[in-house]
């Protein structure tokens, strides 16, 4: 913890909302909880670490390729996967052995690798990925069957699935990346369907456990975009700490988490006022992850992983 960051109008975090501070690999960490609750996983530069949840622990840390860039457990929380900059490989680990297995081999590009932010559909075997290096949206089949590699006319940064699966939501920009924007991928008929206007590089999005909504982090403002996704605009705009590179929301859908890495801070936006209700020093915040409960709150760090009570924030 460490390095200030705070805007003078939001209140401080208590430090007792720190509950375990993790060792992990080397920076920059990406995190991604289990739907059930049991183990938190930990992508650095060349290693994977997986964290029991319950007892707040290091259960083993895995040997990966190195600069991770996106990671996702399936909805049945029989796999975790892994992108990584330079790599056509997804890398795959077996949450029943917490052991790498073979990896799937995806495409290559006019750019070797460049797949970033992931999300896995309902089926637990369709991926969608961002490629902004090859300005594509990417479709893997991990059954085997064929992929698709799309060019679409915003280039994601990040992917998320509707709760339905019926929608795929690609935050990103397009030549110039002010404003950005938020594309719809419908996968019935596998067309692009319209884009949203957001503030400048998009960076990460989420969506409202009930479905109705879309926040995107912009590295522009920097600030959160809150979207309709029912009339496709952006109904406010909620400013941040510089360089918003994690967000998670809570499973009631009322409360956003950021993550500013070179403010090094936590900010806890209330969904309902639209406004920052609190923030927490974390020096070099990365990631955010939220257990499925919502009880508890991950963030990475330069090289830790803190645990913290939602209660708290």
């Amino acid at each position: 913890m460490g390095c200030g960051g705070l805007a003078p109008s939001a209140p401080g975090v208590p430090a007792s909302a720190v509950v375990a501070t993790l060792p992990v690999g080397d920076a920059p960490t990406l995190l991604a909880a289990s739907p059930d609750g049991r183990r938190l996983y930990a992508a650095s530069n060349g290693s994977i670490t997986v964290i029991d949840a319950a007892s707040n622990t290091v259960v083993t840390s895995l040997k990966d390729d190195p600069n991770s860039t996106g990671i996702a457990v399936a909805p049945d929380g029989a796999h975790v996967y892994v992108t990584h900059l330079f790599s056509i490989d997804l890398t795959v680990i077996d949450t029943a052995t917490d052991t790498i297995g073979k990896p799937v081999v995806m495409f290559l590009s006019r750019l070797r690798g460049g797949f970033g932010r992931l999300a896995v559909a309902s089926d637990n075997r369709t991926v969608y990925l961002a490629n902004t290096a090859n300005q594509a949206f990417a479709i893997i089949d991990l059954g085997g069957g064929p992929g698709s590699l799309l060019k679409p006319t915003v280039w994601p940064v990040d992917v998320a699935i509707a709760a339905d699966g019926r929608t795929v939501y690609g935050a990103g920009c397009k030549r110039i990346c002010t404003p950005g924007f938020v594309q719809l991928y419908d996968v019935a008929t596998q067309r692009f369907t319209g884009e949203i206007r957001v503030d400048g590089n998009p960076y990460r999005i989420v969506l409202s456990p009930d479905g109705a909504a879309a926040y995107v982090a912009n590295l522009t403002g920097p600030s959160v975009s809150f979207v309709d996704l029912a009339s496709r605009a952006t109904t406010t705009t909620v400013a941040v700490p510089p360089q918003p590179t994690g967000m998670g929301i809570s499973p009631d859908g009322r409360t956003l988490y950021v993550a500013s890495q070179t403010a090094g801070t936590l900010s806890v936006l209330d969904v309902a006022s639209a406004s920052v209700r609190g923030q927490l020093p974390v020096y070099q915040a990365r990631d955010v992850a939220v257990s499925p409960d919502g009880r508890h709150v991950y963030v990475s760090s330069a090289d830790k992983v803190l645990v913290l009570d939602a209660s708290q924030l």
